[in-house]
């Protein structure tokens, strides 16, 4: 199992716009079978990081996205959300699970 995360710098006071873009993203790929993903916004009063957006998700497995397979509101969304944005990245990461450290040795 991973864990996939989006991580969007916004322009500033940006970040709740990019938000609602990047929740109707996710929803257009959860209709497609995607596990649901949560988004963060950080900063916006709080402490840490100013004008930053986050999407998380877990999936089975990292496949290549087909384009053939993107649905068509993925495209118009981020058209609209990278005109609010100043870096887009993507993180995966391994779940640690009791079965992977017993096979890696470490349970």
């Amino acid at each position: 199992m991973y864990l996939v995360r989006r991580v969007v710098r916004t322009q500033p006071g940006k970040a709740w716009e990019v938000a609602s873009y990047l929740s109707k993203i996710t929803a257009a790929y959860e209709k497609g079978g995607r596990n649901k993903a949560q988004i963060f916004v950080g900063g916006q009063g709080l402490p840490g990081e100013q004008n930053v957006v986050y999407a998380e998700w877990t999936q089975e497995r990292i496949e290549r996205t087909v384009r053939g397979t993107v649905p068509e509101d993925v495209g118009t969304y981020s058209a609209k959300m990278r005109l609010l944005m100043t870096e887009y990245t993507i993180e995966f990461f391994d779940l640690v699970t009791p079965e992977k450290l017993q096979d890696m040795g470490l349970a």
